[in-house]
């Protein structure tokens, strides 16, 4: 019994730092896993603040962490990491991230209008720059 306890109190701790790394790959001002493109601190810090929590491999929220992983984005082809930028810009534009019932929920997760156009102008920005434009 203890060794279980013991291995389960260690699985915890690692899955501890594993998030810890993802995060700290959004604040080291890169997409995570790759420094080809450049993720500004403002940007930074509305994905640490309003969005990684949902969206990342470790996420309990399995409908958000299946529509975007932000530690994962690095892992994309470049036609799928155009997808999936375009579909950011369209989400918080549209109004549709994050959901009504999060932020009635949790209103502090309501994104005002800079950050949706901060957003919005860094993923449309950078798509121009994978495309070459």
């Amino acid at each position: 019994m203890k060794k279980i306890i013991l291995l389960s109190g260690m699985l915890f701790i690692a899955a501890i730092f594993m998030t810890i790394s993802a995060t700290e790959d959004i604040v080291n001002n890169t997409i995570p896993g790759n420094d080809k493109y450049n993720v500004p601190e403002n940007v930074q810090a509305i994905f640490k603040n309003k969005c990684f929590d949902c969206h990342n491999s470790d996420s309990k929220n399995m409908k958000g962490k299946m529509k975007l992983k932000l530690d994962k984005m690095a892992e994309l082809k470049t036609h799928k990491l155009i997808g999936k930028l375009d579909n950011i810009a369209e989400a918080v534009t549209e109004g549709d991230m994050p959901p009504k019932k999060t932020v009635k929920k949790y209103p502090e997760m309501k994104l005002t209008k800079e950050e949706v156009k901060t957003i919005s102008d860094w993923a449309q920005g950078l798509i121009k720059e994978i495309a070459g434009e």
